[in-house]
């Protein structure tokens, strides 16, 4: 290796190059505050009151209107909560029934709010500042919290920890439901730090760093369970106990110097859970009428799902996940954010995985093995009916076949950067590589074709489907070519940033919604008439503007 690559490869690899990314994000961090940058789709506002300028305040790409949920629901429901008198109140007709704001995703003067940080800016800085410290919340949150739990489980290699928090951060599925109601980004980065603290407990370490991990175990435990979106947790957390498993398994045999007893393991765990539901005893004894009615709707209350609700293309549709747009999808499904989904590069790095035993008596690590298998199973689930009785005993019949595809793709995230970092010998003879990559080949184009008998107009732009056959066949051809595998992250990380990064806007402030001349009407209105009822006309998301300006409908 030449001396300039040895100096490259020797900082890439280097511990300090995790150190200065994690201060690089601090101080992006508090630069994107400063500047009160976000990315909202509350633009959306300006078309729908028929303003005639520009979204003010727009710096990137373009509001989202398929993301209603954040810019006619969310966003108004934060700034109804500032409003209030007193401000940050737990009850808000205007929000819903019953106590309705401490199950949501926006600021609350209640003590649950100490382990939701992305909330603390609204209580610090002004409505527009502390927006934008819960937006980059979310963003470097979610980054920070791949890169540093990919590092406990075992990934070595610097470069494939940044590579594997770009992926699940610029993945599709990422992005389009980045400002969903079911709170992703900030779910999956406290998944990833309470994964993180278990995984610290399987260690020999000192009384402090235990005591350290305990405390974020149950901080950002309950962080998680506060997101309170059953349908992505269950499969999470069915994810972190395989992956626990794997790490347990892999520490015993072959470090068992550097493993702690089993049991003492264990009773750490077990203290960290019984002081999460200790905690958050109160919230449920506050929250429970409310969630009683939550129960006794069609949706989400009494959903249940059988399994096998997908097709094989739609628990792969990632292979289609490039150059995505708003008005640009399959007819298949109801709408873009739907039509998402991470690539899917699991399925070969498991058959590589397997030749590679059979052929080479390469031994499947642990870890790999644990997330291997919740994969399949996972992926059995979402297109094979399964049995009732399972279903009640995992609790997967709460979580849809849908739903499920975040576990999917955060296991085919860490499974991949795994793969990378532990077979970076050649594994594949030239004869396997080839067979497994063309058999790889033949079925990226099966599930294209089914796409194309069940939407022919889909494929009507040829461009389109010449460059999907491109990028797919180059990432099949990378993989297999043992020298040029090392490269692949860096191509696939470049195809999803290019890709997706224009997904959601961004935006300095929410002038659309805050500074708008139709909102400042209704703003003098209420004041100088405070106890006056408003009835809103046209439509719902005119009157959701309305009440969450303050106004009593």
């Amino acid at each position: 290796m030449s001396e300039p690559a040895s100096r490259i490869r020797a900082f890439v690899e280097a511990p300090a190059l995790l150190r200065w990314c994690s201060l690089g994000l601090f101080f992006l961090f508090c630069v994107a505050v400063e500047l009160k940058l976000n990315g909202s789709s509350v633009g959306m506002w300006s078309n729908l009151l028929s303003e005639k300028e520009a979204p003010s305040g727009l710096l990137f790409s373009s509001p989202k209107r398929v993301r209603g949920d954040e810019w006619s629901v969310w966003t108004p429901a934060m700034l109804s909560q500032a409003r209030q008198t007193p401000p940050f109140p737990i009850q808000n007709p205007n929000l819903g029934a019953g106590r309705s704001p401490l199950i949501m995703s926006v600021p609350v003067a209640y003590y649950t709010t100490f382990f939701r940080p992305q909330l603390w800016g609204f209580f610090i800085f002004d409505f527009e500042r502390g927006f934008s410290f819960y937006w980059c919340g979310k963003v470097f949150g979610l980054l920070f919290a791949v890169g540093w739990c990919l590092r406990q489980i075992g990934v070595r290699s610097r470069w494939l920890v940044i590579f594997g928090a770009l992926w699940i951060f610029f993945s599709s599925y990422t992005q389009w439901w980045f400002s969903s109601p079911a709170m992703l980004p900030e779910m999956i980065a406290s998944w990833a730090m309470c994964l993180g603290c278990a995984i610290h407990f399987l260690r020999a370490s000192n009384r402090v760093r235990t005591a350290a991990a305990l405390a974020g175990f149950v901080f950002f435990g309950i962080n998680f369970v506060l997101c309170l979106y059953p349908p992505y947790q269950i499969p999470l957390l069915w994810l972190a106990l395989a992956i626990l498993t794997g790490v347990w398994w892999e520490r015993k045999t072959e470090r068992p110097g550097d493993s702690v007893p089993t049991g003492r393991a264990l009773v750490s765990v077990g203290l960290g859970l019984l002081l999460i539901g200790l905690i958050l005893v109160p919230f449920w004894f506050d929250v429970r009428p409310t969630l009683a009615l939550v129960g006794q709707t069609v949706y989400p209350g009494a959903r249940r799902a059988a399994g096998g609700d997908l097709s094989l293309f739609k628990l792969f549709s990632g292979l289609i996940g490039f150059f995505e747009a708003e008005q640009v999808g399959p007819r298949i499904y109801k709408n873009i954010a739907e039509a998402s989904n991470f690539y899917p590069l699991w399925p070969v790095a498991a058959v590589s995985v397997v030749v590679a035993l059979l052929q080479k008596r390469i031994r499947i690590q642990p870890v790999v093995a644990a997330i291997g298998i919740t994969l399949v199973v996972l992926s059995l689930y979402c297109v094979v009916p399964f049995p009732r009785w399972l279903l009640r005993v995992t609790l997967l019949e709460f979580s849809t076949e849908r739903r499920s595809l975040l576990a999917l793709g955060v296991a085919n995230v860490f499974f991949c950067c795994l793969f990378f970092d532990r077979y970076r010998q050649a594994i594949l003879t030239k004869t396997s590589a080839v067979v497994t990559g063309s058999v790889g080949w033949l079925a990226m184009l099966v599930l294209l074709g089914s796409l194309g008998l069940e939407d022919p107009a889909f494929f009507s732009d040829k461009l389109a489907l010449y460059l999907l056959l491109l990028i797919n066949t180059a990432v099949l051809a990378f993989f297999f070519r043992e020298n040029l595998r090392k490269c692949l992250p860096a191509i696939l990380a470049a195809l999803l940033i290019v890709s997706n990064a224009g997904i959601n806007p961004i935006m300095s402030g929410l002038a659309p919604l805050l500074d708008s001349d139709a909102f400042k009407a209704v703003a003098r209105l209420r004041q100088a008439d405070p106890a006056g009822k408003w009835v809103v006309f046209h439509s719902f998301l005119r009157a959701t503007g309305q009440g969450d300006r303050g106004a009593d409908l």
